[in-house]
């Protein structure tokens, strides 16, 4: 960030817009606000646009629609039966903004895809720990199981931490370990490779701009 700022004020830039490529405001989005702060006085204006689920609530239950559209629009693109249990798994942190999961899992159930469970690979929220999300999956009656990334980029924690068969900590190994389900697959997508998404990112960009 100071490269491209400092980047910025050489070439005499004014008017600056950043366009997050964060889910949300957490730990990474304060650390991109605080790199700002040595530049206000250098560039006339600087503008940030909201993180792809825009603002966070006070609690679980408060929700906007960016978090509608996204929940939308990677259960359009996932694509799975209403028999199989889709289980979204994102990063987690134990930053303030963590209630953002559980407000996802408020807005599938609120959209009625009662199918769709909400996970984290750091376990924080608490309740979208791993055994956690497979005791839910299990206790709703699925059989076959998709698990896809809550992440942007479908990097390291999707492809090591949710779809290594020969790691016994990843998710499909703790899925399949747990022998309540018939089936469990992985789709290796990041919700940036989703149209949709990527309109969220450049209507944001577009308010931010005004």
């Amino acid at each position: 960030m100071e490269q491209a700022l400092e980047a910025a004020v050489n070439a005499g830039v004014k008017e600056l817009v950043i366009a997050p490529t964060h889910l949300m405001h957490g730990a990474e989005y304060d650390e991109l606000v605080a790199a700002l702060k040595p530049y206000e006085g250098k560039i006339a204006s600087i503008k940030i646009a909201e993180p792809l689920l825009g603002e966070v609530g006070a609690d679980a239950t408060v929700i906007n629609d960016d978090k509608k559209a996204v929940a939308q629009a990677v259960v359009a693109a996932a694509a799975v039966p209403e028999d199989t249990a889709l289980v979204l798994m994102g990063h987690g942190t134990s930053h303030t903004a963590n209630v953002t999961y559980n407000q996802m899992q408020t807005v599938m159930d609120q959209l009625g895809f009662k199918n769709v469970f909400i996970g984290t690979v750091e376990g924080e929220p608490a309740d979208t720990e791993c055994s956690v999300v497979i005791g839910k999956v299990k206790d709703a009656g699925f059989k076959n199981v998709v698990l896809r990334p809550l992440m942007v980029v479908a990097g390291d924690h999707a492809n090591n931490d949710m779809a290594d068969p020969e790691d016994p900590e990843s998710w499909i190994s703790q899925f399949t370990a747990a022998k309540a389900f018939d089936k469990v697959d992985c789709q290796i997508n990041g919700l940036g490779e989703i149209p949709a998404v990527q309109q969220i990112y450049v209507d944001h960009v577009k308010a931010a701009i005004g």
